[in-house]
C-alpha cells in the first residue's frame, strides 16, 4: 500500500514518536510510506526524528497531489493546533483515515478559529452544524473563556466535528468510541496506543528511604498536582516520608497557586524542576518511587505518561475515568474520577507503607503493558483499518456525492429516503458500514 502519514515529526511530540515507530514497521513490511509533517510553522527549533522514508511539509504537497500518490491518507489528530494544522488542508478535500490521539479536540477547534482570524460567527455555525442550537449557550461561553473545561466536555469537545469529516477513524481507547462510530461513515477501530519511551531502572531504594512520588509532563491544573499536595499534607504518614517532584513545562501562574497551597497546608518537601532535557528526564523516572498520571478531568484518547510508567517498573495512580478506566484494576492504582483528596491519601499511604506492594504491582504491570502497547500490535491495527479504509472507499465518495446532489435538492438529512440509500449503497458494495 501506498500511505501518506500525516503528523507532527519534531522530537518533542510524543505523537511524532509514535509515528516514527509505526512508520518504521509498516515501512519494514512493504509499504510505501511517506510521511507529511503537520505543523503550521515549519521553523520549529526542536530536531526532526530521524526515519528511512521520504519527509514533506504539508504546505509542499496539495491534497490532490496526495491523494492521487496514496492509496490512504491517514492523519494523526491531537488537541494542538499549531501541531496539526496540515490536518485540515486535506481532511475535506479527499478521503482520509483519522488517527484520534485525543479525545477532546476543542483547543485544536478554538486555536484554529482564533489564529486564522474567523471570529465568532464561524465558531458558532461550525458548533452548531456539530451539536446543534442546544450546544450554543456553551459555545458562546467557550469563545469568551468563560466555561469550565467539564462544560465544554458534555456540550462540545468537537471530537465529532474531524471525525465525520473522515473516512474511517482510529480510537486508542473505547471510552470516545461511540461518538467517532456516529460520526464517521466509515470503518472505527480501537488499538491500544503504542509509546515506547525510555529505558528506565528499576527501582533500588528500600523501605526506610524517602519515598518519592512524581509528576510529569506539562504541568496544567487537570494533572492534579494540587490534589497530590492536599493528600500528602493531609497524612502524617505521608508528609514525613515523601518528597513531591513536579517535572516539566509550568506557567508562572500554575507554579505560583501550587506554591501557594504548599505554604498553606505547611509542606516543604515539593521540587518545581520545569522542562527538562531527556537525560535529566530519564533521571527523574529512575528516581521516582510513584508517579502521579492523575487527569482531572480526561481529555486525551491514551496517556503516553501512564503508558511509559507502568513499562518503566514504577506504580502509577490514576483517575477511574476515560481510558484509565481500561487499565486492569490490579496493575495500577486507582482513584474515583472526582480525585477527592481522603481517596487518594488512602491510596498512597498504601503504596508508601509497603515496598513489596509497589515493587509486586508494578512487576506485573511493566509485563502486562509491554505486551499491550507494542509497535508491532499498534501497526497491524493500523494496517488493517488502512486495509478496510481502501476497501470502502468508492463508496464513500459515492456516498460524498448523492449527499451533495440530496442537498442542492433540498432534502434533509433526517429523511427517510437517506436511510434506503445507504442500505442499498452498502448492499451494492458488500460492506456493512
Amino acid at each position: 500500500m501506498k500511505i501518506a502519514w500525516v503528523t507532527p515529526f519534531s522530537s518533542r511530540s510524543a505523537i511524532a514518536r509514535v509515528s516514527a515507530a509505526a512508520t518504521q514497521i509498516l515501512s519494514e513490511r512493504g509499504h510505501a510510506v511517506t510521511i507529511v509533517r503537520s505543523e503550521r510553522d515549519a521553523s520549529d527549533p526542536a530536531p526532526t526524528l530521524p526515519t528511512r522514508c521520504a519527509v514533506s511539509w504539508w504546505r509542499e504537497l496539495s491534497a490532490r497531489e496526495l491523494d492521487a500518490q496514496s492509496d490512504a491518507i491517514v492523519l494523526n489528530i491531537g488537541d494542538h493546533y499549531l501541531l496539526h494544522a496540515g490536518v485540515l488542508a486535506y481532511i475535506d478535500a479527499a478521503p482520509c483515515l483519522g488517527i484520534f490521539h485525543d479525545f477532546y479536540l476543542y483547543n485544536f477547534f478554538h486555536q484554529w478559529v482564533a489564529l486564522n482570524g474567523l471570529g465568532e460567527a464561524v465558531h458558532r455555525r461550525e458548533v452548531r452544524l456539530t451539536y446543534g442550537e442546544s450546544a450554543l449557550a456553551v459555545a458562546d461561553r467557550a469563545w469568551r473563556s468563560e466555561a469550565a473545561v467539564h462544560e465544554i466536555i458534555e456540550a462540545l469537545p468537537m471530537t465529532e466535528w474531524l471525525a465525520r469529516r473522515c473516512g474511517a477513524a482510529l480510537a486508542h481507547s473505547r471510552f470516545y468510541v461511540d461518538r467517532l462510530a456516529k460520526s464517521c461513515p466509515g470503518p472505527i477501530s480501537v488499538a491500544p496506543l503504542f509509546f515506547d519511551g525510555r529505558r528506565i531502572a528499576s527501582p533500588t531504594r528500600g523501605n526506610g528511604d524517602e519515598v518519592v512520588i512524581t509528576t510529569i509532563g506539562i504541568l496544567n491544573p487537570n494533572k492534579c498536582c494540587d490534589a497530590i499536595i492536599a493528600a500528602i499534607a493531609a497524612s502524617p504518614a505521608l508528609k514525613e516520608r515523601c518528597r513531591y517532584r513536579l517535572v516539566g513545562m509550568i506557567s508562572p501562574s500554575e507554579r505560583a497557586r501550587l506554591s501557594a497551597l504548599c505554604k498553606q497546608v505547611g509542606l516543604s518537601r515539593v521540587d518545581f524542576l520545569g522542562e527538562v532535557d531527556d537525560e535529566t528526564l530519564t533521571a527523574e523516572l529512575e528516581r521516582a518511587d510513584i508517579l502521579s498520571c492523575l487527569r482531572k478531568p480526561i481529555l486525551e484518547g491514551a496517556s503516553a505518561s501512564a503508558i511509559e510508567g507502568m513499562k518503566s517498573g514504577r506504580p502509577i495512580i490514576v483517575a477511574d475515568a476515560g481510558f484509565y478506566s481500561d487499565l486492569p484494576d490490579d496493575l495500577v492504582f486507582k482513584v474515583p474520577s472526582s480525585v477527592e483528596v481522603q481517596a487518594l491519601a488512602e491510596v498512597l499511604e498504601r503504596l508508601v507503607s509497603s515496598e513489596a506492594l509497589r515493587r509486586e504491582a508494578s512487576a506485573k504491570a511493566k509485563e502486562w503493558a509491554t505486551k499491550t502497547f507494542s509497535a508491532e500490535a499498534y501497526a497491524t491495527a493500523v494496517e488493517s483499518l488502512i486495509a478496510q479504509f481502501i476497501e470502502v472507499k468508492p463508496l464513500l465518495a459515492l456516498g460524498e456525492r448523492v449527499g451533495r446532489d440530496l442537498a442542492a435538492l433540498g432534502i434533509s438529512e433526517d429523511d427517510p429516503v437517506i436511510g434506503r440509500l445507504a442500505e442499498t449503497m452498502q448492499d451494492l458494495f458488500g460492506v456493512s458500514r
